[in-house]
């Protein structure tokens, strides 16, 4: 599959899962959480950095779609979650 075509099926993708997006946020379930503590520093990297670096190799990030028990995780994917929309 050539690289454009990629690019607008992603393209497609994130606009269809954007529109999808529920409101209020549901609770991640323990493992999701666990999963995202240990996966996303979010003690120590601040989200622009985060995506600044990482951005470009998270096109699917799905992670601010749940709510998490941690307030400061769920701040942080949210931040992330809102900046990486606004790169698009």
């Amino acid at each position: 599959m050539d690289r454009t075509r990629l690019n607008h099926l992603t393209d497609r993708w994130r606009a269809r899962h954007d529109a999808r997006r529920p409101s209020p946020r549901p609770l991640a379930d323990p493992a999701r959480e666990a999963l995202a503590t240990r996966a996303f520093p979010f003690r120590t990297v601040t989200p622009a950095s985060y995506v600044a670096d990482h951005g470009t190799e998270m096109p699917g990030f799905t992670y601010d779609e749940a709510s998490y028990t941690d307030a400061d995780l769920d701040a942080w994917l949210l931040e992330v979650g809102r900046l990486l929309r606004r790169d698009r």
